[in-house]
């Protein structure tokens, strides 16, 4: 069987496509078309008949794999760990769980999520090497570092590989290569390739430059810290703020890319205590639904075409933060 994957363009979609391609190719099944996808595609994405109808890619359209994205009723196979996966009642009324179409907000990776549905559903016997694959997944996706410095610094090969997954996001061959290649070698080789470790380099330098820029630019309102990013070319470093102020609950930035703005929030993963349970009715997946995005408890984004509504957006959310 042949089939087409669809898959968040993050770390956590890749490795899903990766995890799916040894298992498809264990059977004798392959994957002819590999098309990241991100938020942007929403309005498309609600089209009941999007995978007749998309210009994503040109030739023949095959049965439909969706990883690590919200749920669309023409997957044929579907995994993902997002609570914010259903983007239409009707769709989510219909829904029926079965070997085939899972979901599950417990795990912290969707690459897990797919290791794991695998293995229980089909009896797949999966490689060793996946191991150490989902388990930095589960660091990475799962915010589950050790400190906000360790995301910056990006010393262990695993958050090399990241850096690679983030600079490659436009490339789309190289992004289809990435995955063929997980699927085949560990992420230690992986992070030894010239390539990988050029553009790890070239990360570690231009973190150390958008933390200077952080420094002067960040703004700390109440219980959230905010940064504007979308007029400039410094690296979106999602864990700075904690870096720069420990105290602070959550994080708000604002970055461009093409005609949109990316939005994101997230929680700070290192408070725990009383300032842990500040404002702990906050979903922040669910906040940015309804911005046309989505999420987890801790952590969500959306995509917003325009400033003025995207200013709107944070003049909504970030008093929301601050438990107003």
């Amino acid at each position: 069987m042949i089939y087409d994957a669809y898959f968040h363009n993050d770390f956590d979609g890749r490795a899903s496509a990766a995890v799916m391609l040894a298992f498809l190719r264990s059977r004798g099944d392959d994957i002819a078309h590999f098309v990241p996808v991100n938020f942007d595609l929403t309005k498309q994405w609600l089209d009941d008949r999007f995978f007749a109808r998309h210009a994503l890619f040109k030739g023949p359209r095959n049965p439909a794999i969706v990883l690590d994205f919200p749920y669309h009723p023409g997957a044929a196979i579907w995994f993902d760990h997002h609570p914010t996966a259903f983007k239409k009642e009707e769709w989510k009324k219909k829904f029926r769980k079965d070997k085939f179409h899972r979901l599950d907000p417990e795990y912290l990776s969707n690459c897990h999520l797919t290791y794991t549905a695998l293995k229980e559903n089909f009896g797949w016997k999966p490689p060793a090497r996946f191991k150490d694959l989902v388990k930095w997944l589960d660091v990475i996706d799962g915010a589950r570092f050790v400190s906000a410095e360790q995301t910056i610094m990006l010393k262990e090969p695993a958050l090399q590989v990241m850096a690679y997954v983030d600079g490659t996001e436009d490339d789309l061959s190289a992004t289809v290569a990435f995955v063929k290649l997980l699927a085949e070698e560990p992420l230690g080789e992986i992070a030894e390739l010239k390539a990988v470790k050029a553009m790890a380099k070239a990360a570690q330098k231009e973190n150390l430059k958008g933390l200077a820029y952080y420094r002067k630019h960040l703004k700390v309102i109440g219980d959230a810290s905010l940064i504007d990013l979308s007029g400039t070319e410094i690296s979106s470093l999602r864990f700075a703020p904690y870096y720069l102020h420990p105290g602070v609950l959550y994080a708000v930035r604002l970055t461009k890319k093409g005609k949109f703005y990316h939005l994101g929030v997230g929680a700070n993963p290192w408070l725990k205590g009383a300032l842990r349970k500040k404002h702990a009715d906050v979903h922040i997946g669910e906040l940015m639904r309804k911005f046309g995005g989505g999420g987890h408890k801790n952590a969500g984004a959306c995509e917003i075409s325009s400033k003025r509504a995207v200013r709107a957006a944070i003049d909504a959310i970030v008093p929301v933060l601050n438990g107003k």
